[in-house]
């Protein structure tokens, strides 16, 4: 809404013909429809391709609209027909390729609630993610529909190192000068036999939204189970970042 741009691609899995290509001109007109009755800014295109693997090479090969190369994929599946996971996992080697920061929506019934509450959790693991999934919650909050929203980042440490990373964080947020309270940053002690998404399932429950980091290592091993499990939380948007990014 206010930093950089996006475009939006309406995937046609066929083959390019006279028939899908009025198809998608129809497409296009409606979509121009529900844009305008939204007030999206976002760019708008259609694209006919015969498989799900051609449609990702397209696409991370199309310019910027603003004349800036494209840096990021978003991809959005449903907590209750997790099946498409499959299919963005199974390129997911593909568009690291290229350096893009890939985020995965996972969407419930639920939706965004009211918009309150943006929970980002920085585990120990998520260190080249934390900037970028930081700063994606301060661009959400940006919007109109967040503009209430409040931020809060969530991390857990063990007990000798809670203080240290409490200071980390503050530091991090204090840097790029982000409107996030220190009253804010909540740090839960590690237990030796606890799972972290079950920690997670508890603190998020009330979250309108999500933010948790990913490693390609997790994806190679254990696939989608990375991004399964979170059964008591709402949507979660997670964040995978190409190259770190820098807070100032």
């Amino acid at each position: 809404y206010r930093y950089g741009f996006g475009t939006y691609i309406h995937l046609i899995l066929d083959y390019l013909s006279k028939t899908t290509n009025e198809e998608k001109a129809s497409t296009m007109l409606q979509l121009k429809k529900i844009a305008k009755a939204s007030r999206s800014n976002v760019y708008l295109d259609t694209l006919v391709s015969p498989s799900f693997t051609s449609a990702i090479a397209q696409t991370i090969q199309l310019p910027g609209i603003s004349g800036q190369d494209n840096n990021m994929i978003l991809f959005e599946f449903s907590k209750d027909e997790p099946d498409f996971l499959n299919q963005i996992l199974d390129n997911y080697q593909l568009i690291r390729a290229l350096d893009f920061d890939v985020t995965i929506l996972r969407s419930t019934e639920k939706g965004f609630g009211y918009k309150s509450e943006i929970h980002i959790w920085v585990t120990p693991t998520d260190s080249d993610n934390a900037n970028l999934m930081i700063l994606l919650g301060f661009i959400i909050q940006g919007h109109p529909d967040w503009k209430r929203s409040e931020i809060k980042i969530m991390t857990i440490a063990p007990k000798e190192s809670m203080n240290d990373r409490r200071k980390e964080i503050v530091q991090l947020v204090s840097t790029g000068r982000l409107p996030i309270s220190p009253k804010n940053i909540d740090i839960l002690e590690q237990q030796d036999d606890s799972d972290p998404k079950t920690i997670i399932n508890e603190k998020s429950s009330v979250a309108d939204l999500t933010i948790l980091g990913f490693r390609s290592e997790s994806v190679k091993r254990n696939g989608a189970v990375t991004f399964l499990g979170y059964n008591n939380i709402g949507n979660i948007l997670f964040v995978n970042t190409g190259k770190q990014k820098v807070i100032k």
